[in-house]
């Protein structure tokens, strides 16, 4: 019975455990995603700061990140078939030069619908499954 028991424990552990590496964006965490591509055209990076970019944290299902001016954050969700949605997310309100880029650049975060790891790069693609931004 005490045999029954500890193997029960183990299977349980072992399958809990296979879960949270299962989840394709445990490897996302602790990486900043910068935006590399938007709607098709390549974006200047600066390797600083102010780069449009995104940190995805797999464990409270939020995201951090900058437009390129303000800050970004807020709750996203991944579901089977490669599916992610973003919900509703807060931005600082700082008055900025590449605000047209960034409103660009929010707006296309609320058409992503898929995703697609590949190359070291995340392609967040639209409901017809076009890459609308590619992320490294």
């Amino acid at each position: 019975m005490k045999i029954k028991s500890i193997l029960f424990s183990l299977l349980i552990i072992g399958a809990l455990s296979s879960c949270k590496s299962s989840q394709p964006d445990a490897s996302w965490t602790d990486k900043q995603w910068t935006v590399v591509e938007m709607l098709g055209v390549p974006v200047q990076t600066s390797n600083s700061p102010q780069d449009a970019h995104l940190f995805f944290n797999a464990a409270e299902k939020t995201i951090t990140g900058n437009g390129s001016c303000n800050r970004i954050f807020g709750p996203y969700e991944l579901e089977k078939k490669n599916r992610i949605s973003f919900g509703n997310l807060g931005v600082t309100m700082m008055a900025c030069q590449n605000q047209d880029f960034e409103n660009k650049f929010l707006e296309t975060l609320k058409s992503v619908e898929r995703y697609q790891v590949t190359g070291g790069q995340l392609w967040l693609k639209d409901s017809k499954k076009r890459v609308i931004l590619k992320l490294q």
